[in-house]
């Protein structure tokens, strides 16, 4: 069984995709004001459960670090086989840092030819303090650009020390 938490509360993007984003959800059980069987949605189409991310919240990080949710998050996975969770961009809140610490690995979500590398690299150096980075996948890929790029292409980019500097040989 898959279970995909929104612990994006600024922006709920998942419970948005799933049409869920006026309902209940993870804020409401926080705060006390949901049970947990009525928050849990499951997709028939995709085959998994969704906890949307809920109401709107003024200090989304004392949720995120609360005790109830880590105490969630063990009940959840004795019922659940994989659990998926759905963080806002790391860099400018601390919302991922603290979800990180109940994650047993990190898949960074990369924005294509447009985050920086630098940013992404001290985005891993963060949260890679347990050897947590399982892997970085890239979104919005062009794929008629994406063919320039590769370990032969690197020299009429960025020349052989650029090339050097992320890739190994």
């Amino acid at each position: 069984k898959v279970l995909i938490i929104d612990c994006d509360f600024r922006h709920p993007s998942t419970s948005r995709y799933f049409n869920l984003e006026k309902e209940a959800g993870l804020v409401d059980y926080l705060v006390g004001s949901a049970e947990l069987k009525d928050i849990v949605k499951y997709d028939e189409r995709l085959k998994l459960f969704v906890l949307p991310a809920g109401g709107k919240t003024q200090n989304p990080a004392d949720l995120l670090g609360s005790a109830r949710l880590k105490a969630l998050i063990e009940k959840l996975r004795e019922n659940f086989g994989l659990i998926i969770v759905d963080s806002p961009p790391i860099g400018p809140v601390i919302d991922p840092t603290i979800i990180a610490q109940f994650c047993d690995k990190i898949v960074f979500v990369v924005k294509w030819s447009t985050t920086a590398r630098e940013l992404v690299q001290r985005a891993i150096q963060q949260l890679n303090v347990n050897k947590k980075v399982a892997g970085v996948v890239f979104n919005h890929v062009n794929d008629a650009e994406a063919q320039k790029y590769g370990r032969y292409a690197y020299s009429y980019y960025y020349g052989a020390r650029y090339y050097k500097k992320y890739y190994s040989e």
